[in-house]
């Protein structure tokens, strides 16, 4: 055989390894089909006592309070608004009690506010709750108020008294503009992330934090064990960036306390599962976030909206996206500081929560369910 017919002798051998490979991995080309329609699991409804017990016996007398307080915020656009949380410390020796906290645009009629019931003992700081307001109609920079209904107990603790509205901050917030909707390019379950990230979840890892969740939501999977899920993870494994894009397994996240987005995703992906859900990981440029399944129609859909927003005490806008299978609930830990905000590396657009939403750059997302289990093929 001259040199040149071993050379094509070489090549074709070469060409039918490769078709072997190609056959016999399989997945290389073809994406596995994940979650079908009537295998999935919504959420269900739970009852969520929202009665105020405010304090007793009140007297007459004016009780004095020494107060620090602080806050937090997410960025503000010019229609959907933002969200806040309002912290106070209690400086004093007498209790106190914060009925409600309240936010509004100075100028403006509209008035947001919480019911946030929050005795707070002398030497304590605590959170207020998140409260969602709408924004101002225009960009730029705009005065708003906080305000709250405080209420002071007796030196001995014995009465209490209404205090009634207090003015808590006058300052100035940056409005930012909206961009126009855009369309989405989408890819489902391709292959090689399909596998590299249901390699990475674990379920029996995350049998322990599931049990924290039914110790403080005991029975049948609900909306409030995915909201006390998305909180343990947002409050226990604090976010920390890496540089090498290194995607932690379940246990290695649990192991290490922190991670990054696509840890984050990974870990509480896992965790719904083990509850009884049925969750995505969604990835777009610089971010990766999870989506939990919260039914196939519109009305399971604003359901679950008004049981999230009844914890939370507001309005909050639920983001989700839809699509043949139905609705997935926004469930960022990393993004906005309640289930359903809209994900980190992404706009809100308007006030109405749903899919009405962009990323910061690119216009694709890859969509990843979640099911523990590989197919043949590559991995990413």
């Amino acid at each position: 055989m001259n040199g040149r017919a071993a050379a094509v002798t070489g090549i074709a051998i070469a060409i039918v390894i490769m078709l072997l490979a190609f056959f016999l991995l399989g997945g290389i080309a073809q994406d596995p089909d994940g979650f079908q329609e009537g295998e999935l699991t919504a959420p269900a409804i739970n009852v969520i006592d929202g009665t105020v017990m405010e304090p007793s016996p009140v007297s007459g007398s004016d009780y004095s309070v020494h107060l620090k307080t602080s806050m937090s915020y997410t960025n503000v656009y010019q229609e959907f608004g933002g969200t806040i949380e309002l912290f106070i410390e209690n400086a004093g020796s007498n209790e106190v009690f914060v009925r409600s906290y309240s936010f509004n645009w100075e100028g403006h009629g509209d008035v947001f506010s919480v019911n946030c019931s929050e005795y707070i003992s002398p030497g304590e700081e605590k959170g207020m709750g998140i409260l969602y307001y709408e924004g101002p109609g225009t960009n730029g920079t705009t005065t708003f108020e906080i305000h709250m209904n405080l209420w002071a107990s007796s030196p001995n603790g014995h009465f209490w008294n209404d205090k009634g509205i207090l003015l808590v901050f006058s300052n100035e917030m940056e409005c930012l503009l909206e961009p126009d909707p855009h369309a989405r390019e989408i890819d489902r379950n391709p292959v090689g992330y399909y596998n590299r990230l249901n390699d990475l979840v674990e379920f029996e890892a995350v049998s322990d934090l599931a049990e924290k969740v039914l110790d403080t939501v005991p029975g049948d999977y609900g909306v409030l064990q995915v909201i006390e899920a998305y909180e343990l993870i947002r409050a226990e494994f604090p976010y920390l960036s890496d540089t090498d894009d290194h995607w932690q397994s379940a246990s290695e996240t649990i192991s290490l306390g922190t991670g990054d987005c696509e840890d984050h995703a990974i870990l509480l992906s896992s965790l719904l599962t083990v509850l009884g859900g049925n969750c995505r990981i969604n990835l777009i440029s610089g971010h990766a976030f999870p989506t939990v399944y919260i039914g196939n129609s519109t009305s399971q859909a604003l359901e679950v909206k008004e049981n999230v927003q009844a914890f939370y005490g507001n309005q909050v806008p639920l983001f989700w996206i839809e699509d043949e299978l139905g609705f997935w609930l926004v469930v960022d830990s990393v993004g906005m500081p309640y289930v359903g905000g809209y994900p980190s590396s992404s706009i809100p657009i308007g006030t109405n929560g749903g899919d009405s939403w962009n990323f910061e750059s690119a216009d694709w997302i890859v969509i990843i369910d979640v099911t523990g289990e590989t197919v043949p093929g590559l991995v990413f």
